[in-house]
Parts: structure tokens; sequence; C-alpha cells
């Protein structure tokens, strides 16, 4: 994480009111975004609903030129909000500002999930330690609070052995101190300090972002250094141990973030990874808001690592309505088509109402973002098994189809081709291009298509790819998700379509792929009669169902300062690698000026 000064002041906005932007995502869509139904209660945003469109939620971006970067323009401001659903560790002048344009623009604050930069390491690293100060956390918040609080150090530090001094303290070589997180020490300090730094941006944060959350063996030093408070050197024996620590120690936090009089809740995100490790099952996750996967392109091109980590999303994730973030750090456009395939595909194979994506950090935008099968019928497994069609399954992969509104994911993990039976003619979704947003907002060339047509009976689908289907009649209006309800305020149903074929308009009526719940999808509701219906998860501390209102004219104010760059990662071999770029055809129109969204958006009462 690096300081790079600069500031730049920024020019009104006025915002209006309870129209489309035919700039915006998604197309046709009234701003604000339709809520979840199923999320954590008392945000000082509502998490905007997944369950028919692509939101993408990208890591870190800097509006003000601070990361070394030109500013941002007005116009790419605007293009931000109004295609992005939020971002993360952003001081609070920058969050303000895309705040202004869109007030339910989120936003994530960051910490370690175990950790302290020390300032008694060699190159102590900094964080965002004030609403617009970028300093360093030892040196601003921990060393001060050790000594108004009277608190014993070196109790807040994890130690390999005892009696515990600073000659036995564990480290990683970010550089951090592993910190005991059952400690009363640690427990205090990061509760009272991250209370604080979600309350930085005016609006409040929408939660913590913690990060390198995995079980404190890679890289760790010394080596093993959990044999003595662990009782045995091995991984599993770390596990044991730590897996229901971690489990606590998240459930306490998430309690100290639960919503008062004085603050909103905010929502417990860990980075873990990838969740593909083979001895690692991540348990702890039971005591988190949900999870943020990051390197998951290395997770999907083998079926064991594809198998364990969409089966924990699915176990300990979307299956319980929680939130999922996940990245890819690799370049889409540079990938084989079948790895770039099975990415989107798996993501819309396990996604709930709470899942968001990004296919390379950055301002960038992709044909993948665009598609649009309706919604999803019901909610994921919790057993990923529960969506096989074909093959073995379990590590050694296998087909699995879900069923939306207007068409079907197909995804085959395994290493041989399987064959699905389509059970009426459908139009296979095809895409390319994509890639940087330039500084004027407009996106790189793209084609997203739906006229390569799949007739009924056997669909070979290639081993480790996914072939996506959609009904030749087209999809629900804009904005109409299953279980009823419309985005934004107004309920005219839109009737444009993403980039590609296939009218958007008119009704859904035809198969959606051999589900049986792919009627109609001309009502308010998504569909009468045989039309989709939403499933049920078993959430904790959810609710259904929400009010949105908002001002009409807002001012953007200048935004300065710095910010952190770049998250810590743990070492991931990347698979699949291919130096030619995709073939694109589809050159997009300049952002319009000015952002339009639905302020009075009015009771949205959509059902899972």
């Amino acid at each position: 994480m690096r300081l790079w000064p600069s500031s730049v002041a920024l020019v009104l906005a006025l915002v209006s009111a309870g129209e489309a932007n035919a700039g915006s995502h998604p197309a046709g869509v009234t701003y604000p975004l339709k809520p979840a139904p199923l999320q954590p209660s008392g945000l000082a945003q509502p998490l905007p609903s997944t369950r028919r469109y692509v939101l993408v939620w990208p890591d870190q971006l800097i509006p003000d030129g601070a990361g070394g970067t030109p500013a941002y323009s007005q116009a790419l401001m605007q293009w931000v909000v109004t295609h992005f659903v939020g971002t993360q560790k952003l001081f609070q002048s920058q969050i303000d500002s895309y705040r202004a344009l869109n007030p339910n623009f989120l936003t994530l604050t960051y910490h370690l999930a175990y950790g302290l930069n020390g300032a008694d390491q060699t190159s102590p690293v900094g964080n965002i330690t004030g609403a617009n100060h970028f300093g360093q956390e030892d040196t601003d918040t921990f060393t001060p609070w050790v000594a108004s609080s009277g608190a014993t150090r070196e109790n807040a530090y994890q130690h390999s052995a005892t009696p515990a001094s600073s000659s036995n303290r564990v480290s990683y070589p970010d550089p951090y101190w592993l910190m005991d997180i059952a400690s009363t020490e640690w427990q205090t300090y990061i509760k009272t300090t991250l209370l604080a730094w979600a309350a930085f941006p005016t609006t409040k944060s929408d939660g913590i972002f913690f990060d390198v959350a995995f079980p404190p063996w890679y890289n760790y030093s010394p080596a093993t250094w959990w044999t003595q408070p662990a009782g045995g050197s091995s991984r599993a024996a770390l596990d044991a141990w730590w897996m229901p620590r971690a489990q606590a120690y998240f459930d306490a936090l998430r309690t100290a973030f639960a919503p008062t009089a004085q603050h909103p809740r905010y929502l417990v995100i860990p980075n873990p990874d990838s969740l593909d490790d083979g001895t690692d099952d991540p348990s702890f996750l039971q005591g988190t808001d949900g999870v943020f996967t990051e390197n998951w392109q290395g997770a999907l091109g083998d079926p064991t690592d594809w198998n364990l980590t969409v089966s924990r999303i699915c176990h300990y994730v979307t299956g319980h309505a929680k939130v999922w973030m996940t990245d890819s750090t690799s370049d889409v456009t540079q990938m084989p088509q079948a790895q770039r395939d099975l990415i989107i595909g798996t993501f819309l194979l396990i996604r709930n109402g709470t899942s968001y994506v990004m296919l390379l950090p950055g301002l960038n935008w992709y044909p993948e973002y665009e598609i649009d099968l309706g919604g999803y019928v019901d909610e994921p497994p919790d057993d990923i098994e529960q969506l096989k069609v074909a093959g073995s399954g379990g590590s050694a992969g296998g087909l699995y189809a879900r069923q939306e509104v207007a068409g079907t994911i197909l995804v085959n993990s395994s290493t041989a081709a399987l064959t699905y039976m389509v059970p009426a003619a459908m139009k296979q979704a095809q895409w390319t291009g994509g890639g940087a947003v330039a500084a004027d907002g407009t996106e790189a060339t793209e084609t997203l298509t739906y006229t390569q047509d799949v007739p009924a009976g056997p669909l070979s689908v290639p081993a480790q790819t996914a072939i996506i289907l959609r009904s030749p009649n087209g999809v629900p209006p804009a904005g109409v998700e299953p279980g009823g309800g419309t985005d934004g305020g107004t309920g005219d149903g839109g009737g444009s379509s993403s980039s590609g074929g296939g009218s958007s308009g008119g009704s859904s009526g035809g198969s959606s792929g051999g589900s049986s719940s792919g009627g109609s999808g001309g009502g308010e509701d998504g569909g009468s009669g045989n039309g989709a219906q939403g499933g049920s998860s078993g959430a904790c501390g959810c609710h259904v169902g929400a009010t949105e209102s908002g001002g009409a004219g807002m001012l953007v104010f200048a935004a300065a300062g710095a910010a952190l760059l770049g998250r810590r990662r743990r070492g991931h071999s990347q698979i699949w690698t291919c130096p030619d770029p995709m073939s694109s055809s589809r050159q997009p129109a300049q952002v319009i000026s000015s952002m339009s969204r639905g302020d009075g958006g009015g009771s949205v009462t959509g059902s899972a």
C-alpha cells in the first residue's frame, strides 16, 4: 500500500429522478436498483438484487487521481455509479463524491482479518487511519489505544510459545503481526477501531473487508508456529484449533457491528482466497456475512478444485442467503473462450440474490455482465450436487444445470464432454471482447448475441466450459424479477435489452431449457400461470422488502487524498493463459452527460 497525494475539484452534477438511463447497467432499469429481498437488515445502503442481473462490485476505484492515475472526468464518475454497485477502501472525500451521484453506491472499509501492520517491522505498511488520512495503524491507532485503555500490549499478539514475549510473536511477510484473535485485548481494539473507521464516510460504510483470511499457515513465521498452541504440527491440527476460534471471532465482530442507534449494521466479509485448498474446510464462514473469493479463475480449471470452491460457496454462503463477492485477476479477453465461459457460467450457476462479480480489477467492462435470462427460478442449493444432471460429480466433475425464467445455465466441470437433453429449441449466448473503459466513459468494443440456434434434443457440452441457453421468445420486461416487483420506483417494465439478439419486451413463454417454471414474463411479477417462483433460503438476520427514497439534486465536492492500492495475495498458480484476444464487433455509444435514477423508489415487495 502506498501514498500518492493528489486532489482535483469535481463539478456540480444534477441527478434527475425516476428515469432509466440509456447508458447505465442494467439496460432499461430505473435507479435505485431493486434491493435484494434476502439480505441483512439495518445496512446504511441496501444491497441490490442480483437475482436477474449480473452486478459488478470492483476493487478500489480512486476518482480524484490520488493513486497516480488521472482524475476521473465527470462522465467517467457517472459511468462508474451507473455500472458498478460499489467499491472499497476509499477516503471519505472519495466515497462521498460517488454517493453525491448515487446515494446507494456501496463501500467496504479495509482491514486485515487477523493482523496488525507493526510499526516495529521492516518497511511497515500503511492504511486509511483517518477519514481522509493515510497513515500507519500501529502508530496512529493501536499504540494510542494501548496507552489510553491500559491494556497489556503483548496479550494482543499471537505467540508460538509461552511465556509470551516479543521474541516469539508470529509474523507474515506482508509484513504484519498475527494477532491473538481470541484475546480480550485484540477483540476490544478491533471492534472499537473498525466501528470508528466504518463511520468515516458521511453516510457510513456498508461493512468491513477482512483481507488475508485463510488459516495462518502459508508463509507465516516461524514455520508450524501453531505446534504448541494447537497441540500438533500438522495443518489438520491447526484447522481443528483455528477454525472454531476464527468463527467465534467473526461472530463477536458481527455482534459488535449489529445496528444500534449510533450506527447501522456493518457486514463482515472475509477474503480467504479462492477456497480450493484441499485441507482447509472454511467452517469459520458460518460466523460471517459472506465471503470474497479472490483469484477465483485459478480454482476453476481442475475438476477437483472446481468442486472444492463451488461446494464451499454453496454450503457456506450462497445456499444460506449470504453475500458472495468474487473476482478473476487475469484478463478474460486473453483466455481461451472455454475458460472465459466457465468463469461466468459457474458464477451464474451458484449465485444468489447478493452475489457480485469482477472479471478484472479496475475500470473494465465485459459483455458477460450484460447476460440476461430473466432471473433464476430457485435459490441455490446448499449442496451443489443437487444441480448435477450428468457425470459422476464430486471431485471427478460433472454436468450441472440451473434454470432461469427464460433460459438454462449449463456447466461441465469434468474432463470429458457430457450430454444434456434440451427439451425445446433455444438460442445460445455468445460473447467476445470488452476491456478497459476510456476516460470519457467509452467502453471497449464487445459483442453479446443470442443468435446461435440450439435444437431440441441432445446437446454435447464440452469439457470444462459452460453453455448458456436463452428462450427464443426473449426475457421479461427490464427490471422485472421472479417473485414480483421491479427495480426502482417505476413499474413500466422497460423493454430494452442488453447487447445481442432477442427482445426483452415480449413474452418469454417458451421453454426455459427443461424447467417447468419458465412461464410468461409480461406480468409485474415476472410471470403468471407457471411463471417463475422464488425458492426459499435459510438466512439469518434477513428481511424481505425495502423502501427507497432520496434527494434529487446533489453536489459533487472536491475529492482529495490518497488510498491504498492492491491486496495481499497468497501465491496461486494461474491456469490457462492465451495471448490471443477475443474478436469483437460492438462499439457502445458514449456515456450520457448526467446520471438518471429513480428517487422516490417506493415500496419494493419482491419475494424470495
